[in-house]
């Protein structure tokens, strides 16, 4: 085995390890808890959660969740059975082979064996693809099919490419359009006259036609569109209140030429868009909309990356006259769209931010850093015994920023906004386990989707709770579901659950006690964390 291939397999198995490590840290999440369950469901049953055989699309909270991610963890809850390893495996194992693939892809178009195996290092280390390879994100698989997808393009196997890319639809909602957007690239950066041969046409076009089916089907007829007009920017127009004011400041032909809806959603979008380059974003504050995004007081790179991405990105003719072969400069400009497309369907939506709908973004991000440390690399490398010295600096360097990183995600992450990352839903639900006989019970359902984790504690029977799921919808939005067996999910009141029977309990959130003004001394502190506790519990004396 030579050096090159060692170091390889070094960097896998250091993604592995850093992905697994702690691997029930964070705490579970909604979503992840209803992927589980809808597996252990499907495993149990053959259906989901609603009694729907075998869906491609999956109702869940009324989201209309991608089915992909859950028929991955098949295998594993049958395997391992319903737990937090189960549902998180098929992101942590695909996350640590992005930097495979990331390696394969520059190899063979590289005549600079540092270059692949620098990409592959800066991904395994990346806090970006670290975050959301750690839990059960499908943005994290969808950032492997697109990576893959455009590898297998690039060596012109397109069936191969056009199932992966076909695939992406059933994986994530942004998908959709991240997808469409990064064949557009692919088709610029390599175009062919076999692009309108039979044979492309068989393999590539035909295939993502059959795969695009069931999406567009679900979305005109049926309500998988619903999560789309709740998230989309454009579901949030300019109020009549804003409108009137501005009309009012000046004349409503001004209004018209230069304050227009078109001009408002113009501004937001390209607000969003650029956002997702700056500073804050990428080395100091990472998702700010969203505190379970990204890790506390640091950007989704690691700190010395930000300096070599911004080289890499500036002296892109540099690397490409001096590292490459002739395919090679197709590489760059490939990287450089997707850099400027991946954003793109995050813009689209309410949120002034969002690093999950737009992690595609840290591959470009992580190719372009390495190819300004190879660049720095090289300029050191003319003069003696420097490239040597420069080399073992910069690692150092980043050895540094990882294991500030590190402490940032795994001791003050949770720590710094505990209810953010739902801590505590866990221990309430032992704690109405434990005490759910002969009780009638009141759960909170503050912090959202109680129920969700109550079926995927308790190991719910799915047969039983097919007959009795009922969710109610509030508008387009996620919806609820208010009971199950004796478990009512709603907020307790005080007051009336002390007039009631010595057989009912009730779980509280911190701020259903503080808003009824209940005094912490009377309840059972359920979750404790930073001198407070996210949930408290009560049964009546």
């Amino acid at each position: 085995m030579n050096k090159e291939k060692l170091l390889l397999i070094i960097i896998i198995i250091a993604a592995f390890f850093i992905r697994i490590y702690n691997y029930n840290y964070p705490p579970l999440l909604w979503d992840e808890a209803a992927l589980g369950y809808n597996a252990f469901s499907i495993l149990k049953t053959g259906r989901d959660e609603y009694g729907q055989f075998l869906p491609l699309i999956f109702k869940s909270f009324g989201d209309y969740k991608p089915g992909l991610y859950i028929y991955l963890t098949l295998p594993f809850v049958g395997i391992f059975g319903l737990n937090l390893l189960a549902v998180r495996l098929p992101s942590i194992i695909l996350g640590s082979l992005i930097p495979l693939i990331a390696y394969l892809f520059t190899k063979k178009h590289s005549q600079n064996k540092l270059l692949p195996l620098l990409f592959a290092a800066i991904i395994a280390l990346s806090p970006f693809n670290i975050h959301f390879s750690r839990g059960a994100w499908e943005s994290n698989i969808l950032t492997f099919q697109l990576l893959l997808a455009s590898y297998f393009f690039f060596n012109k196997k397109y069936f191969w490419s056009s199932i992966l890319f076909g695939l992406t639809l059933f994986t994530y909602q942004s998908g959709k359009l991240v997808s469409l957007l990064l064949i557009g690239a692919l088709f610029l950066t390599n175009y062919s006259k076999s692009f309108f041969k039979k044979d492309f046409i068989l393999k590539f076009i035909l295939p993502l036609f059959i795969f695009s089916l069931p999406i567009l089907a679900g979305l005109l007829w049926e309500k998988q569109g619903n999560r789309l007009e709740v998230v989309s920017l454009f579901s949030y127009p300019r109020s009549m209140e804003e409108s009137e004011t501005i009309i009012s400041e000046t004349s409503k032909l001004d209004y018209q030429l230069l304050h227009n809806q078109v001009i408002f959603f113009s501004r937001n979008f390209l607000t969003r868009y650029f956002n997702h380059f700056s500073p804050e974003f990428l080395l100091t504050q990472g998702d700010w909309q969203s505190p379970r995004h990204s890790a506390p007081y640091t950007g989704v790179l690691l700190i010395p990356s930000f300096f070599f991405l911004i080289l890499g990105l500036f002296t892109t003719h540099y690397s490409t006259k001096n590292y490459s072969s002739n395919n090679y400069s197709s590489i760059n400009l490939f990287f450089l769209l997707w850099l400027l497309l991946a954003p793109i369907p995050a813009a689209l939506t309410r949120d002034s931010l969002s690093a999950v709908r737009a992690m595609s973004l840290s591959i470009p991000l992580c190719y372009f850093t390495a190819l300004g440390l190879g660049i720095f690399i090289d300029w050191f490398g003319k003069f003696k015994y420097c490239k040597l010295f420069v080399s073992w600096l910069l690692f150092l360097v980043y050895l540094a920023s990882f294991v500030y990183y590190t402490d940032l995600y795994h001791n003050h992450m949770i720590k710094k906004s505990p209810q953010d990352w739902l801590y505590g839903y866990k221990e309430a639900v032992e704690y109405v386990l434990a005490n759910q006989k002969n009780h009638e019970i009141y759960f909170t359902n503050f912090y959202g989707q109680a129920y969700i984790y109550y079926l995927f504690y308790s190991q719910y029977p799915p047969q039983n709770y097919q007959e009795q799921a009922n969710l109610t919808l509030n508008g387009v939005d996620t919806g609820v579901v208010s009971k199950i067996d004796n478990i009512n999910f709603e907020t307790p009141n005080f007051s009336h659950i002390q007039l009631l029977s010595s057989n009912t309990l009730a779980v509280f959130s911190y701020d259903d006690a503080i808003r009824q003004g209940i005094d912490l001394k009377l309840l059972t502190p359920l979750s404790p964390i930073n001198n407070t506790s996210t949930f408290y519990g009560y049964k009546n004396p």
